[in-house]
């Protein structure tokens, strides 16, 4: 219970009042979650563009791939059918290989591609945990912070505004 007082500061000193202690703790989460906006949710945002670009770009080369592949399958298919002294047997054969080969191709793209997508969503969940740990430290070290700075001193309103206004200070400066 002692630790949680210590990181929470459930009580707070007898000469402020609930409302004002409502207020200071309202002020340094307001303080908080601007601080948030501003600063982390650029930087996570930039970093999930990029990531969603890469996929895009890995999603377009799939997409070209398997056109070329339709097209050398479309060509071949065309050269077949206007060889006309070629016998049934070699059209038979030259068919079979286009469509095992077409078959392979087309499979080796799609697993291609369905690694790619794979590899970008994983990497695009562990950038998003890692953004959030991160995020959630650097908001647990603030408000600890913020706690300890107003617990160490007795408030009232100049002292309060002072207060708040190092607090703003330290937290610009350490970001």
């Amino acid at each position: 219970m002692d630790l949680i007082k210590r990181f929470f500061i459930l009580e707070h000193p007898a000469e402020i009042t609930d409302a004002q202690w409502l207020i200071v703790r309202g002020i340094g989460l307001l303080l908080v979650a601007g601080i948030v906006w501003k600063f982390l949710v650029p930087m996570v945002g930039s970093l999930l563009s990029e990531r969603q670009a890469a996929i895009s770009e890995a999603s377009t080369q799939v997409e070209a791939t398997l056109r070329e592949t339709e097209e050398l399958r479309n060509d071949y298919r065309r050269r077949l059918e206007t060889i006309a002294g070629e016998t049934e047997r070699r059209i038979q054969e030259a068919l079979r290989e286009a469509e095992a080969l077409r078959e392979t191709i087309l499979d080796e793209a799609r697993h291609t591609a369905a690694a790619i997508v794979s590899r970008g969503h994983d990497e695009v969940e562990r950038e998003r945990a890692k953004a959030r740990v991160h995020l959630r430290t650097q908001f647990v070290h603030g408000v600890i912070s913020a706690a300890e700075h107003a617990a160490a001193r007795s408030l009232d309103s100049s002292e309060h505004r002072r207060l708040v206004g190092e607090f703003i200070k330290d937290v610009a400066a350490r970001s």
